[in-house]
């Protein structure tokens, strides 16, 4: 409720300023009106997260069987991860359409070993996106077939 509040005065705000603090200033940083309610978001987002990451620890703690079925997880993900890693991704550094060295935005020529973990996590991606949409599939098909 409380963070509802702080949103509605920020919006109000927000629109009995105007146009005229939004605009980006020489710097290119709009200052006035977005660069407070950034932080506001960020300090909104850090305190969710640690409220996530408490609850989440006292579940596992709490319930005995949490606790197994969070470390298999985990143990899936990771071979999934290190499976995208060794396995399907590339670690070329070429563009495939013209044969060059691809360059970053910052003017540095892509490593082979970025190229490797951005494979990696394009794979895992996918992999985990496929086995989703399969466990979706499976389970609505084991529910048409107990019927």
């Amino acid at each position: 409720m409380g963070l509802c509040l702080i949103a509605a005065i920020f919006f109000i705000y927000a629109l009995s300023v105007g146009d005229d603090p939004i605009q980006m200033d020489e710097d290119g940083i709009q200052g006035m009106t977005v660069v407070p309610m950034m932080y506001i978001a960020y300090a909104i987002m850090a305190i969710i997260l640690g409220l996530v990451l408490v609850f989440v620890v006292i579940n596992l703690f709490t319930k005995p069987g949490a606790l197994k079925s969070a470390a298999v997880s985990v143990g899936i993900m990771l071979v999934i991860i290190l499976l995208a890693y060794f396995v399907f991704a590339d670690n070329s550094t070429l563009d495939p359409a013209t044969g060059q060295q691809v360059m970053l935005d910052d003017g540095e020529a892509l490593t082979a070993a970025d190229s490797q973990w951005i494979g990696a996590a394009l794979w895992t991606f996918y992999i985990v996106g496929i086995l989703s949409i399969l466990s979706i599939l499976w389970a609505g098909a084991s529910k048409l077939i107990k019927k």
